[in-house]
């Protein structure tokens, strides 16, 4: 019975860390200005959903964009507008066993 127990605890602590490893964050990434910059950085193994928002006016497809830069050992989706919600997202993956630093630019030019 102690066994069982044993395995039981075991097993649940495991599908908590694996489910912690494999999940995804989410990081908004609001601009004020015509041009940000912004560096991120992800974990080994991380993924993360980059949203792009002008901060200042409502963002469409033709007076904003977004650029997600991949680095070596890095992947990132093709940066896509979300007419629903009015920002830019992309997702990148690092797939090294280090951390590693990217930038995301984030462009909002006022239409007038």
């Amino acid at each position: 019975m102690k066994v069982l127990i044993s395995t039981l605890i075991l097993c649940s602590a495991l599908s908590v860390l694996a489910g912690g490893a494999t999940a995804k964050q989410v990081e908004d990434l609001r601009c004020d200005q015509s041009k940000c910059a912004f560096d991120e950085e992800l974990g080994p193994s991380q993924t993360k959903t980059f949203k792009g928002y002008c901060g200042a006016y409502q963002a469409t497809p033709i007076n904003s964009n977004m650029i997600c830069h991949a680095v070596k050992g890095m992947t990132c989706t093709k940066v896509e507008f979300n007419d629903m919600k009015d920002y830019w997202s992309c997702m990148c993956t690092n797939w090294k066993t280090k951390e590693q630093h990217t930038t995301i630019d984030v462009y909002c030019t006022q239409s007038k």
